[in-house]
């Protein structure tokens, strides 16, 4: 019976990740707003969405979850790492693994993924996120 509970949990929950993205929430995000120096940063936004809460990236929004997004004010990472306003807001153009929010975020997110699970994808090499570009 706890299978057969455990399995119509499961199919609901799945339901409603499909329904969020049917209502707007894009599947893969692009992050080029800072991409000067390297490549711009193409993501699973489902594959995070699944492993993660909202608010782990989107911090700004207490809260968030995929079934209130449209209620809340959901701002990009860029609104406010591109210019912050205050000086101790990391900033998208620096490089630097303790500057950059992406990297600050992001990295310490898959190194510590890693150290739970040695088999995940999480990458954690520059080029894994920054692919060099295609020789022609």
């Amino acid at each position: 019976m706890r299978k057969f509970n455990v399995l119509i949990l499961f199919a609901l929950l799945a339901g409603f990740a499909v329904m969020a993205y049917a209502e707007g929430i894009p599947e893969k995000i692009t992050i080029d707003d800072c991409a000067k120096k390297k490549a711009a940063v193409e993501f699973s936004h489902k594959a995070h969405m699944e492993i993660t809460d909202c608010v782990t990236c989107h911090h700004t929004a207490e809260g968030l979850t995929a079934e209130n997004y449209t209620k809340m004010e959901v701002k990009t990472c860029s609104s406010c790492h591109v210019k912050p306003e205050k000086a101790e807001t990391p900033i998208c153009s620096s490089s630097s693994k303790k500057k950059n929010p992406y990297h600050i975020v992001c990295i310490t997110c898959h190194k510590e993924t890693k150290v739970k699970n040695a088999e995940t994808k999480a990458p954690t090499k520059c080029t894994a996120c920054h692919p060099k570009p295609k020789k022609s």
